[in-house]
């Protein structure tokens, strides 16, 4: 079963989720302080954490900071903060999803199942991708410019991957949203442009990614 790691102080709520995830087939751990958190991470090896970003304890950004240097890890935010610029940070930053409170478990399952396809679905591919100075670690989900290692969200690294494998062809929007996020509808439009908008920023080589016409993105190649 697939290891699910829940941080969150509200002892109700993070016993309510852990229930719901294991009758749904995962193996779920609760933690209520980022130091018992830390020793379960190295412990557990979870492949994906819920966590609440309203934490008296620690700050949520060196969180995810913390966190994000484990490649085959993934985020889930529960927040309050529902406003665009909330959102476009988180994704901006380090969280591969996130989900407002008050919400609907069926709908945060959903979510889960997205992750995990997504992950399930390039778990099989092996060798490398290379590219001028840039290679891909396809075994390992690890991307490297000039032999620096350049981290990556589970989100930033498939979509990268998707475009680094249309080798310098037209790759719709609404492609990378149906085939790589799994999202079925465009309200999640503005997520693929936060997206690219950090990809760029993170592999500094210029006009690696281009847009065309805002609804296509293609390798500069």
């Amino acid at each position: 079963m697939q290891k699910i790691l829940i941080i969150e102080d509200d002892k109700w709520i993070a016993g309510s989720l852990k229930l719901y995830l294991e009758n749904s087939w995962f193996d779920v751990y609760l933690c209520y302080d980022w130091a018992e958190a830390v020793n379960q991470i190295n412990l557990l090896n979870p492949k994906l954490i819920i966590l609440d970003i309203n934490l008296p304890w620690k700050d949520w950004i060196q969180i995810c900071k913390e966190v994000r240097d484990k490649q085959w890890l993934s985020i889930i935010m529960l927040t309050a903060r529902s406003s665009e610029l909330d959102r476009i940070t988180w994704l901006e930053i380090w969280a591969d999803d996130y989900i407002a409170k008050p919400f609907s478990p069926r709908e945060l399952l959903a979510r889960i199942h997205t992750i995990f396809r997504r992950v399930d679905k390039n778990s099989t591919n092996t060798n490398a991708i290379e590219f001028e100075n840039l290679k891909v670690d396809l075994d390992k989900k690890l991307v490297f410019v000039d032999e620096v290692r350049i981290n990556l969200t589970s989100n930033e690294y498939d979509l990268f991957k998707k475009i680094l494998e249309n080798n310098g062809k037209l790759i719709s929007r609404e492609t990378l949203m149906t085939e790589v996020m799994w999202y079925d509808n465009y309200l999640y439009d503005r997520t693929i442009d936060t997206h690219i908008k950090n990809l760029r920023k993170k592999i500094w080589i210029k006009d690696l990614i281009l847009t065309v016409r805002w609804e296509w993105y293609r390798l500069n190649k």
